[in-house]
């Protein structure tokens, strides 16, 4: 593993003990509900046991890449993930799950100059 993923590789780490921690509560939660009965919050529990399963399950692919030496590549293109980007996303698989807030960098935004709406009233 690269040094310069220590700090994510502990980051990815943390996160995993406390996903984990979630899961085991949830999952108690769940099984006494069942147990006494069936109702709309144990199908949102349920949502959110899926969700941190999902997550857990990106957070140890990531792990999994990083001694594998394969993280920080793109699974699309080969491309190289710049560290500053995985710094913000470290389960990111592609380069193109930046796209969006590459396209939307604040620093090249103009802004937007808005007409008073009694002027447009007043022009037609």
């Amino acid at each position: 593993m690269n040094d310069q993923y220590a700090e994510i590789k502990a980051e990815l780490e943390l996160t995993k003990k406390e996903l984990l921690s979630r899961l085991m509560q949830s999952t108690q939660y769940e099984v006494s509900q069942e147990l006494l009965f069936q109702n709309e919050q144990t199908e949102k529990e349920k949502i959110v046991i899926n969700h941190i399963k999902e997550d857990l399950s990106d957070v140890e692919r990531a792990l999994t890449k990083m001694e594998s030496g394969m993280f920080g590549i793109c699974e699309e293109t080969g491309a190289k993930i710049p560290i500053e980007k995985l710094r913000i996303l470290p389960t990111a698989r592609t380069i193109f799950e930046f796209s969006f807030t590459d396209l939307y960098d604040r620093s090249n935004v103009i802004p937007l100059h808005r007409e008073n709406h009694l002027y447009l009233v007043q022009q037609k």
